[in-house]
């Protein structure tokens, strides 16, 4: 990544200035999620998700589509890493539906250590994100645009994010602070983007943070939330109407081919 890729990201995620201290962390974490949105329609036509940097960049930056954590988080942590900071992967294990059996390892996140202190900073999250870095020694809840949010450990080097929402913390995701590899990065990636399995595999996920919460698109069902807190859903039909949301409230402008497109809209 050199010095203009740096300003052309920057540019994308409107941010002017950055110091390597939390406070910059927390800028860039905050802006990406809101202008960077997570989707995951090129897994869902049977494009193949790669993290080269070069396939990265093009996607997010200059065609300016959003992706998945393991897509967002990748080219994040070039970003940080150039900007000064010294990112750590992590894979996750996603609570957010309650799962009766121990979730695979199937997200990623990045430990950022910053004057003593281990926050996790993540950009490639659905569900209630945190929008800010947490310090994963800290169990405090702390707020950022959504309420509160905090993490909690629950067993040697593990630790889970949960959201407050009004019946309770919410179990998001948790991980392990421990090395990861490049090959267990990558198994994960290549699982959840081909695996019939894999809710991604079907499902149509599009989603942004805004300044007053977030708007997310799953499937048909369009989603505004103030807060955490749900204000306005409703109903949108494949097809023209479906590429016209995706537009206008996410940016994101498709160059799927006739055959990419009778799958993006087949039934889930």
């Amino acid at each position: 990544m050199n010095d203009a890729d740096i300003a052309q990201y920057l540019k994308r995620i409107k941010v002017t200035r950055c110091t390597t201290g939390l406070s910059g962390l927390t800028k860039l974490q905050n802006n990406h999620l809101e202008n960077i949105p997570f989707e995951n329609l090129d897994i869902v036509v049977g494009r193949k998700i790669e993290l080269d940097y070069a396939r990265l960049f093009k996607k997010l930056i200059i065609n300016k589509r959003g992706g998945y954590c393991f897509e967002l988080n990748t080219l994040y942590a070039g970003l940080l890493k150039h900007l000064g900071f010294s990112p750590k992967p992590v894979l996750g294990r996603v609570w957010i539906s309650n799962p009766k059996a121990t979730p695979p390892r199937n997200h990623l996140a990045y430990l950022v250590d910053l004057d003593g202190r281990t926050y996790l900073t993540d950009v490639g999250f659905g569900g209630l994100v945190a929008r800010i870095p947490l310090d994963i020694n800290v169990t405090t809840p702390v707020r950022d645009a959504g309420g509160l949010v905090r993490i909690v450990p629950f067993s040697r080097q593990q630790y889970m994010i949960q959201r407050e929402t009004k019946n309770g913390w919410s179990d998001q995701y948790s991980f392990e602070n421990s090395l990861i590899s490049k090959e267990g990065i990558l198994i994960s990636n290549y699982y959840m983007s081909t695996h019939p399995n894999s809710h991604f595999y079907y499902h149509r996920f599009v989603g942004r943070n805004t300044k007053e919460g977030s708007v997310s698109l799953f499937n048909q069902k369009i989603s505004t939330r103030n807060g955490i807190k749900p204000v306005d859903k409703k109903r949108v039909d494949y097809g023209q109407d479906w590429l016209e949301i995706i537009r206008k409230q996410f940016g994101i402008i498709l160059d799927f081919s006739e055959a990419e497109l009778v799958r993006l809209f087949r039934e889930a």
